[in-house]
């Protein structure tokens, strides 16, 4: 009995080897494919990555697509510094990867033949404690409107990541606003409604659109103008099954042109001033070299790029920069004097402070040859004068011929129909037109219901979504 006891006990110490040292021999393999996937990565290469995965793998994505998708995700994180063993678990390896700019979760999952089946990157969460120290407001907490402002942007402002929001409300004309928190972590001010700037993000696509319907009152453009009209002759004909990619499509983001161009990712990328290095150039060579493949007109599909190019075809058409056309044309009509793209010495000094994600400094962003995607940067007073023009269409002047010409439906959706650039949503019988904009330290919000002349304004100086508290405020009823 103890020689059979013995005997077991042998056979299940070679069988625990055996898993042991295929263990060790699994790690190694795993280790060294993570090893050539992070210097390819930092090389560049990533079609020496997509050489290491299976015909599974490579049938689910194209090279091509693998690359872009690559390149998109390098601009965003950086270079690869370091690559640490997390766990196995039922999907393959984990492993720690902290990039210049990010710290991601790794995976990795092997065939037989070693080959990749399955790589993924993942953001490893961000805890942030709320701050413990009540954020200051100049909210009077009198009324039902003040108790509504302080319930949804009191936990907004008491996060960690987040550092002043500055809002307006409006009904029938009456204005209130609060401010809350600190223009920056160091000088802690309350944000002032007249003079503190902020960037406005994608909420510039509806002055972009705008002045495009600003061209097509004045009957110098028409929407239904195929872009190629206004664009080099060098670039070919955009269009898919014989039907042209036209203005109109560019404001209502139906032209199928991508989010962002593919050529805009490149070792050139600053990732904390993502666009600053596309220019005009590169935008025209993106289109001589693009093949549409969605019917323009048919398909919702959200587009910086698309707004890059509508805002580079007014330049063209005006023989103005963007920021001239802006101005001009929407801020000296309206008395928003403090509404611009690039900063004066005295705008630089009311500038708010932007933060991150995870609450870190940010530096403002240049928005390059993609200006009209989100270059505008405004303070919340100026941004209530052109929220109010929007409200008043009851004149007919040109201008406001013009703002009327954005309200019209131009494409319906399933989950909201588009005017030209403004969004524009049905709840409970209401609707109401609205965008939203965020660049890397900043979000932002402007929404109004013409027929309940209701109206919000939102500007932030972090980068943590606004637009709940600016939606949950066209839907309700009960203030």
């Amino acid at each position: 009995m103890r020689r059979l006891l013995n005997i077991k006990l042998i056979i299940c110490f070679i069988l625990l080897s055996i898993q042991f040292t295929h263990a060790q021999q699994e790690r190694k393999d795993y280790d060294a494919i993570a090893i050539k996937v992070q210097a390819n990565f930092n090389a560049d290469q990533s079609e020496r990555i997509y050489q290491l995965t299976s015909a599974i793998f490579q049938k689910k994505m194209t090279g091509e697509q693998f690359a872009r998708g690559m390149a998109r995700f390098r601009t965003k994180v950086g270079d690869w510094k370091k690559n640490d063993f997390k766990e196995k678990n039922e999907k393959g390896f984990d492993y720690i990867a902290l990039f210049e700019n990010s710290k991601q979760i790794f995976s990795l999952k092997l065939n037989a033949e070693g080959k990749i089946d399955r790589l993924n990157f993942a953001a490893t969460p961000i805890i942030i404690a709320n701050k413990t120290e009540k954020q200051e407001s100049n909210n009077p907490l009198k009324d039902s409107t003040d108790l509504w402002v302080e319930q949804k942007v009191r936990s907004y402002i008491q996060k960690g990541n987040t550092a002043a929001i500055t809002l307006a409300v409006i009904q029938n004309g009456k204005i209130r606003t609060y401010s809350y928190g600190s223009t920056s972590k160091i000088t802690k001010q309350l944000p002032s409604p007249e003079t503190t700037i902020f960037e406005i993000g994608s909420v510039t696509k509806t002055f972009n659109a705008l002045v495009l319907a600003q061209e097509v009152i004045a009957g110098r453009m028409k929407l239904s103008d195929p872009i190629n009209s206004y664009l080099p002759d060098s670039i070919p004909t955009l269009q898919f099954q014989n039907t042209r990619i036209t203005l109109e499509n560019l404001a209502n983001h139906t032209s199928g042109l991508p989010r962002l161009p593919a050529n805009i990712f490149s070792r050139n990328v600053d990732p904390k001033d993502p666009y600053k290095h596309y220019l005009t150039d590169a935008l025209y060579s993106f289109l001589k070299h693009y093949q549409p493949t969605v019917k323009p007109g048919t398909l919702f599909s959200y587009s910086n790029f698309g707004a890059g190019v509508l805002s580079t075809i007014l330049e063209r058409n005006t023989n103005c920069s963007f920021e001239q056309i802006i101005v001009t044309r929407i801020c000296k009509p309206l008395k928003m004097n403090n509404t611009s793209i690039s900063l004066s010495p005295i705008a630089r000094k009311n500038f708010a402070q932007g933060y991150n994600e995870a609450g870190e400094a940010t530096a403002p962003w240049d928005l390059a040859a993609l200006k009209g995607s989100g270059a505008i940067r405004s303070t919340l007073s100026d941004m209530v004068k052109y929220t109010m023009a929007q409200m008043n269409i009851s004149n007919t002047t040109p201008f406001q011929k013009a703002i009327i010409l954005s309200h019209q439906t131009t494409f319906k959706g399933k989950e909201q129909d588009m005017g030209l650039g403004w969004r524009i949503n049905h709840n409970k019988g209401n609707t109401y037109f609205h965008h939203s904009g965020g660049t890397g330290g900043f979000r932002s919000f402007v929404g109004f219901d013409l027929n309940r002349q209701r109206a919000i304004v939102i500007l932030s100086n972090a980068a943590d979504d606004v637009t709940n508290i600016g939606e949950d405020y066209l839907q309700t009823n009960n203030i």
